[in-house]
């Protein structure tokens, strides 16, 4: 049974089969679609004027070149899986350790974000309000919405509330608010499950690249012939 079995026993079984060799390149895919999931959020936020004006664009930036560097990486190390290459596997391992620190010092930052950004969202509002109407009317038609807090909360147009085609009675903050928090915790837990495919993929990786090395030492390692010198009283 597995459960009477060293780990060590269990690891060999599972690399003589390939099996850890197949799980290494499943984490790695992983890795790589949530990186290309992250570049698709991080495009996203960037061409989107809601989440530009108030969030502004430096997690979709983040979001871009973590996600198009961890896609990269996982393909090294799909490719060091299918060719059992352990210069590959030490690349592949050096560069997920440092990808990984950035990540998780990224995910940081955005989590100790303040939840309540009210007061910033409002000066955005006001800046636009007083430089850039056209923008607020945007974000009013899109969001279906009307002033900042409320219809009377420097509206575009004034009258939006009650104009034709328009006639929208709430405001647009608890709307903002929403879509903000949605955008932060989709980018946060796609970032612990990429990183948590990536901790994996470097574990496994690593004692692949070791059963490597040791496999190819052993082919080279030349075995002494045992010099049979037979019995003392024959050399008498």
């Amino acid at each position: 049974m597995v459960a009477t079995e060293g780990f060590g026993e269990y690891l060999d079984r599972l690399a003589g089969s390939g099996t850890l060799r197949v799980v290494h390149m499943v984490m790695n895919v992983v890795a790589a679609t949530i990186g290309i999931f992250f570049v698709i959020i991080g495009v996203t936020g960037v061409f989107d004027t809601t989440y530009k004006d108030f969030g502004g664009i430096t997690v979709p930036i983040t979001a871009i070149v973590l996600g198009a560097v961890v896609t990269m990486i996982s393909l090294v190390g799909i490719i060091g899986s299918i060719k059992r290459s352990q210069q590959m596997y030490a690349a592949y391992s050096g560069l997920v350790t440092l990808v990984v620190m950035a990540e998780l010092i990224a995910l940081l930052v955005i989590w100790l974000k303040p939840h309540d950004v009210e007061s910033q969202f409002e000066k955005v509002w006001q800046k636009m309000y007083d430089n850039d109407p056209g923008s607020i009317k945007y974000i009013e038609k899109d969001l279906r919405c009307c002033g900042f807090k409320s219809p009377v909360d420097m509206p575009v147009p004034a009258n939006c509330s009650v104009k034709k085609h328009y006639g929208f009675t709430t405001g647009c903050l608890d709307m903002i608010e929403h879509q903000w928090h949605a955008q932060r915790s989709t980018i946060l837990w796609a970032g612990f499950a990429m990183v948590g495919a990536q901790i994996v993929s470097l574990l496994l990786g690593a004692e692949l690249g070791r059963r490597y090395m040791n496999s190819r030492n052993g082919e080279y390692q030349r075995v002494q012939p045992v010099r049979n010198e037979g019995s003392p009283l024959l050399r008498a």
